[in-house]
């Protein structure tokens, strides 16, 4: 009985026809892979965000501040951060960048919250504790913008940052949250998004003068590129969306829009 076997040849190019399929599928699959993280991260957010409004509604449509002050006793900051993490694990106020060593100081947030699960980010860095930055542009912080734009100046402010109060006897900070019917635009304002800091809240880009196009260099790091060049984001009415850094705009950053000039939706 005569037996076969495949050629060299032909081995070859089975094998030619393998590393090819293999350099079309991997890619997509690493692809359809990151597509389910950023969706399991936008539905955190979106979780998040629905604690946030049910929050306005008990607190007769004001929203919480980014910090208070609250003392829960030693082992404790005694800052009261939004939402809770360990925010004394290394010294004041903390680093959520780096794993808890000390119980979670509780949020404004995490009543709200059925679980503190939903500040994670399936591609968050190991050790992270989360990756939020509450918008935090507020009337306190100076601006070479506003020698462009001086009506701009103590106008700018985040949904959770309308008044800074800082007590003189110990320093400490508390964040008054602005009234919901200040903001002309919630659709268009941003509550919170992912970025690599030690706490979370941020006004990185409050400071420079630019209105369309965001500065580069160490600004970047501060909207966190977690899901390919962007970051996962939560608005003020609630809804979620990915968002490229090179796309965003001055105006989403303040409650009030109408200080910019030809500022159109």
């Amino acid at each position: 009985m005569q037996r076969y076997a495949f050629t060299l040849i032909e081995l070859l190019t089975v094998i030619a026809i393998i590393a090819v399929l293999a350099a079309i599928l991997f890619p997509a699959f690493a692809q359809a892979r990151e597509n389910a993280r950023q969706a399991v991260c936008l539905s955190n957010m979106h979780q998040i965000g629905m604690a946030a409004l049910i929050y306005l509604q008990d607190y007769d449509m004001r929203w919480f501040g980014a910090q208070a002050v609250e003392y829960l006793g030693p082992g404790y900051s005694p800052v009261k951060p939004w939402i809770g993490y360990d925010n004394n694990n290394i010294g004041y106020p903390g680093d959520m960048t780096k794993p808890a060593e000390h119980p979670i100081h509780p949020g404004m947030l995490d009543p709200y919250l059925k679980t503190l699960a939903v500040e994670r980010c399936p591609d968050l860095p190991a050790g992270w504790q989360m990756a939020l930055a509450l918008n935090f542009f507020n009337p306190a912080s100076p601006s070479s913008y506003y020698s462009v734009n001086p009506r701009a100046a103590g106008n700018e402010f985040g949904p959770s940052a309308y008044q800074i109060h800082i007590d003189p006897a110990t320093g400490l900070e508390t964040d008054i949250g602005a009234p919901d019917a200040m903001i002309e635009e919630p659709a268009q304002t941003l509550l919170l998004w992912e970025h690599q800091n030690p706490q979370p809240k941020c006004n990185f880009l409050q400071s420079p003068n630019w209105l369309a196009t965001p500065p580069n260099g160490e600004y970047r790091t501060h909207f966190h590129l977690l899901h390919r060049n962007g970051s996962s984001t939560l608005w003020v009415d609630g809804h979620v969306k990915h968002v490229v850094y090179d796309t965003l705009q001055r105006p989403w950053f303040s409650c009030i829009k109408s200080i910019y000039p030809g500022y159109t939706q």
